[in-house]
């Protein structure tokens, strides 16, 4: 099985594109922290008091573990919205640590390719820990490093229509990773 991790700041079209290649027949993997926070009253207290931020952040942490490891092994390949990385990354930002439960463990080599969305213009939809232009920007720029820290190499998407970035993603895997795996080239045809 190969999973691909889409990445990158809020309001980048992670979501949108997950929706594209959902909607072409790729099997895809939802954001783990959005389905937490629109099921919780996210607030204030909870966004600015480390405790239960800390909490919040090891909640979405373990649920995204699960939901990796059930992922149907017979599928050849998964596209997933954030993976574990994003939570190392966002309690850097908003804790200033990555929580035990968190660092404990292994990191590196769980995805196969990485792809960074470039940002478009921040909107807060509700559904949002960060508030403002320059906290999404901070994010960003702490995935990539982040990231790069745990030895990803990452594809940078340029902002173009969520058709062309599904293609420009879909071209990628083909030249760059699948042509390792020959038997897995029919899986980018999507159903």
């Amino acid at each position: 099985m190969r999973k691909y991790v889409l990445t990158g700041g809020p309001c980048s079209g992670k979501t949108t594109l997950i929706n594209e290649l959902r909607k072409n027949g790729f099997s895809v993997l939802d954001e783990t922290a959005r389905e937490v926070l629109s099921s919780a009253l996210i607030s204030d207290k909870v966004i600015n008091n480390k405790e239960n931020y800390e909490k919040l952040e090891i909640e979405i942490f373990q649920r995204q573990l699960k939901k990796e490891s059930s992922l149907c092994k017979k599928t050849l390949l998964y596209f997933l919205d954030r993976g574990t990385i994003d939570c190392l990354a966002y309690s850097e930002v908003f804790l200033g640590y990555v929580p035990e439960e968190i660092a404990i463990h292994t990191h590196s080599g769980r995805y196969d390719k990485v792809f960074a969305l470039e940002r478009l213009p921040f909107v807060n939809d509700g559904v949002r820990v960060e508030g403002t232009e320059e906290e999404a920007k901070k994010i960003h720029d702490f995935l990539i490093k982040t990231y790069l820290d745990y030895g990803y190499e990452l594809i940078h998407v340029p902002v173009m229509s969520v058709e062309e970035r599904m293609e420009f993603i879909l071209r990628c895997i083909k030249s760059c990773c699948l042509n390792r795996y020959p038997s897995q080239q029919g899986c980018l045809s999507g159903d």
